[in-house]
């Protein structure tokens, strides 16, 4: 008899630790025996260096280490993880600061903090890219300019045909919704100039004809990128964020030091040459953190955007702030005054 009680006993500890998902879709880790719990998180990402932390998080078991079980879905652009964000199909979004001032006043986003921030040698890495006799801004009159709508590019045009005098009656913008779309577009002659960046350029560049006239310092201006999430997420997975933000900073340190591991895991992932990643980690500018600068900015953005009529939506910046997670997982990081 007592060596059947002890068989039932065994057989339920065996059920217990061997249990699955729990209701709100956490798992047991293999760290069980200390009582931890793996979360899923969905991570809405671009394909560009800017997102490389959370590929290199992921790949080198960082977000595994904070009890993390991640799920990265690539987008073309930042607006597209926004759009992913609104119809709940990832947790986390990804975008540059011209497309988080055209969502925040819809749904219940928030900034989380800053990933990257732009310099005058990280503005040397997206580059004017031309194709026929254009030879100078001027010469952009008449011409046809690919933009992919709802983008960061759609306010580097704007302020570099604003910076050089040009009206925008005097060209016609010509619309695409990926890099790959842009690339033929050039080779057919639909397109005369574009933007490009980080390992885009080169792929420009190989296109018979194309070359730099110029690149983000010519316009003036300069793009930081957010992490942000739906407020509902994060106020009831404050915890998941915070382990999300120490995971990320590990992934930074790692590139950092790292350089040409990361470049690997970069083709890896992304297929993206590891000469011009190793290029464009040169010049990336990774920050995590969130200052008082970093408000201002985004603040002077929003001003010309409400001034240009093209946002509309009433919101203050500093309401769509959530900054505590970063601040409880990294103190440090973090200088914003309230």
């Amino acid at each position: 008899m007592r060596n059947y009680l002890f068989k039932i006993v065994a057989f339920l500890i065996v059920l217990v630790l061997a249990g699955c998902a729990t209701s709100n879709g956490e798992t047991i880790s293999s760290s069980a025996s200390e009582g931890s719990k793996t979360s899923q998180v969905r991570f809405g990402i671009d394909a560009g260096i800017s997102t490389l932390p959370f590929r290199v998080s992921e790949e080198q078991g960082y977000f595994e280490k904070y009890s993390l079980e991640p799920t990265i879905a690539s987008f073309a652009y930042g607006i597209d993880t926004i759009n992913a964000l609104f119809t709940e199909q990832t947790d986390t979004g990804f975008a540059a600061d011209y497309a988080l001032l055209n969502s925040l006043g819809k749904g219940d986003l928030v900034i989380l903090g800053t990933i990257t921030r732009g310099t005058e040698q990280s503005n040397q890495d997206i580059t004017l890219l031309v194709n026929g006799n254009i030879q100078s801004a001027q010469d952009l009159k008449g011409k046809r300019l690919g933009v992919a709508k709802g983008t960061v590019y759609e306010y580097i045009w704007a302020k570099y045909l604003e910076k050089n005098k040009i009206a925008e009656k005097d060209i016609k913008f010509i619309p695409y919704s990926s890099p790959d779309e842009a690339i033929i577009g050039m080779k057919n002659g639909d397109i005369d100039a574009v933007w490009g960046g980080g390992a885009l350029n080169e792929k420009f560049k190989s296109i018979e004809g194309v070359r730099q006239i110029d690149d983000l310092n010519g316009a003036g201006v300069s793009i930081n990128l957010y992490l942000l999430a739906n407020k509902s997420y994060v106020t009831k997975n404050p915890k998941n964020i915070e382990n999300v933000l120490k995971a990320l900073s590990e992934g930074i340190e790692y590139i950092q030091s790292n350089k040409k591991e990361a470049a690997k895991i970069a083709y890896k992932q992304i297929k993206l040459p590891e000469a011009d990643v190793l290029r464009d980690l040169e010049h990336t500018n990774y920050v995590l953190g969130f200052t008082n600068e970093d408000v201002l900015h985004l603040e002077e953005m929003k001003e010309w955007l409400e001034k240009r009529g093209t946002l509309t939506d009433k919101y203050e910046v500093k309401e769509k702030l959530y900054i505590e997670p970063l601040r409880n997982a990294l103190p440090e990081a973090v200088t914003y005054e309230e």
